[in-house]
């Protein structure tokens, strides 16, 4: 049974690696139909995607359950990229100490699975915030995007400096636009709770707060093929229970709570005999009850549903000054990229995996805290003080794996309205320092701005029913502290109007002689 391990291991170190190039691929050069397939491994992304969203039905979801029910939650020690990470951790502390020790657990399903209800729940509701939180792709893209990109990028900067200076080949200097205080934080909090639950109790991350990890225990217990003690066979050593990460294993009483396992194969592994096997079990034996409190449960779904008349105004809501004109109120009301429809929508599919933060190159998407109320933390929104959104580009849509942004081709994104412009007048350098200066013009893809006579100089002029809002005018902009120019959120997505392109025709007189 030891290859069952050794084929883990290479699945996982498999998968861990084409998640994270994902991450790293700084030039977007991985093809948008590969990456669609190493995100369609992600279970939750992949279920909005598909269930909310109305995308088509992925046949590697449908593998994937289908291997839970058949084998058990070998999707954990396999293709989740947060476990795999964990994973790691323990083994590091095996490297250090010579030795992993466990022992059994009683199982928290009661809090585990009213988590994953809750998160469910606010879900249905509109709220992404467990999600958020829990999610072990987006939990593991976050610290990818926020922890670890940013030091690539601040090394590959360096050495290029450093060995340009001494005349070898330049290496492509990567921007760092992205990155957010508050993201850095949040990140860097549950990489350490991860950590920490991971170096000193094995799993218990994947079984007392992962959704993911909830919903295929769900599906675990009635699997097929599952592992099994034999009496027969045990010597009552303890080593399989010493070494199970998820502590479901109870060498005493030669019993193992398979929901709560996760496939990592170790106790076969270490088996000085063949005391534990890995065959189809058709009765429900090694199972370890549930018990629910009926008083308790009740006493949970009114706590949360108090906690919804709270939480999903906000969610819904979403602040409703949307038509503010000034710099300061514009700033309250994110401005989502284009193809999430309207920020209601976005807000509710989005999970935060930051992987469209860390794709869009030009670095426009940035990491918000709340700026979509306490649901949507984490959720990226448009930064034009970093960056703008290029015409052309549809990366974010094609990389997205919940369908959040939705993909659009070049054409159909240069339609789309997510923001209007809006001029400040009084605050131009054209007006206040009395002499021309047209960057906002210059930069204007759709010449939403154009600059009009005035006073023996040229103004800015916008007309705003042609602008995308792609906030090239916003970062071109040179006022400080608050822009001159500006884009203005629309709430829901517009249709912007076509410019008009007048074509100049040449009078030609057929009377007259040809000229030469």
């Amino acid at each position: 049974m030891q290859w069952l391990k050794r084929i883990r291991v290479i699945l996982a170190i498999v998968s861990l690696t084409s998640i994270s190039l994902l991450y790293f691929d700084f030039g977007n050069n991985i093809p948008f139909y590969l990456s669609s397939f190493i995100l369609s491994t992600q279970v939750f992304p992949t279920i909005i995607d598909c269930l909310i969203t109305g995308g088509t039905i992925s046949v590697v979801l449908i593998l994937i359950l289908l291997s839970t029910i058949l084998f058990g939650r070998i999707y954990c020690s396999t293709l989740c990229p947060l476990g795999i990470l964990q994973d790691i951790i323990i083994r590091a502390k095996k490297l250090k100490n010579r030795r992993n020790r466990y022992r059994f657990k009683k199982p928290f399903y009661l809090f585990h699975y009213s988590l994953f209800g809750i998160s469910l729940l606010l879900l249905f509701f509109g709220s992404t915030v467990l999600i958020n939180i829990f999610e072990p792709f987006s939990t593991y893209g976050r610290i990818l995007s926020n922890l670890a990109n940013p030091i690539v990028v601040l090394v590959n900067n360096i050495f290029g400096n450093l060995i340009a200076l001494i005349g070898f080949i330049n290496l492509i200097h990567i921007p760092l636009l992205h990155v957010s205080i508050s993201s850095i934080i949040g990140s860097f909090s549950i990489f350490a709770l991860v950590g920490y639950l991971a170096f000193s109790q094995g799993r218990m991350f994947c079984n007392l707060l992962c959704p993911v990890g909830a919903f295929l225990g769900i599906l675990s217990r009635y699997s097929i093929f599952k592992i099994v003690i034999d009496e027969k066979n045990c010597k009552d050593c303890g080593l399989c229970e010493r070494v199970c990460k998820a502590a479901c294993i109870k060498s005493k009483e030669r019993s193992i709570d398979f929901a709560a396992c996760i496939g990592c194969f170790n106790c076969l592994d270490v088996c000085p005999t063949v005391g534990m096997s890995y065959k189809r079990v058709s009765k429900r034996s090694t199972e370890i009850p549930v018990l629910i409190d009926e008083k308790r449960r009740q006493i949970l779904k009114n706590s949360v549903l108090s906690i919804l008349t709270y939480v999903i105004p906000d969610t819904l809501n979403i602040r409703s000054e949307a038509n503010k004109t000034t710099y300061d109120e514009s700033r309250k009301l994110p401005i989502a990229p284009p193809g999430a429809v309207d920020l209601k929508r976005f807000s509710n599919y989005c999970t935060a995996c930051h992987l469209c933060v860390n794709s869009c190159p030009t670095q426009v998407l940035f990491p918000s805290l709340m700026d979509y109320g306490f649901s949507g933390i984490f959720q990226p929104k448009m930064n034009y003080n970093a960056s703008y959104c290029n015409y052309d580009c549809v990366i974010c849509g094609n990389i997205c794996p919940t369908g959040a942004i939705l993909p659009l081709d070049a054409q159909s994104k240069k339609e789309i309205q997510i923001g209007k412009v809006v001029f400040a007048k009084d605050d131009c350098i054209v007006i206040t320092k009395k002499k021309d200066f047209g960057a906002c013009a210059e930069h204007c893809p759709t010449k939403a701005v154009r600059m009009v006579p005035f006073e023996k100089l040229m103004l800015p002029e916008v007309r705003d029913n042609i602008c995308v809002g792609c906030g090239a005018c916003e970062h071109a902009c040179p006022v400080i502290p608050r822009k001159a120019i500006f884009v203005v959120s629309n709430q829901v997505h517009q249709k912007a109007q076509k410019p008009e392109i007048k074509k100049i025709e040449q009078s030609f007189d057929s009377t007259q002689e040809f000229p030469f």
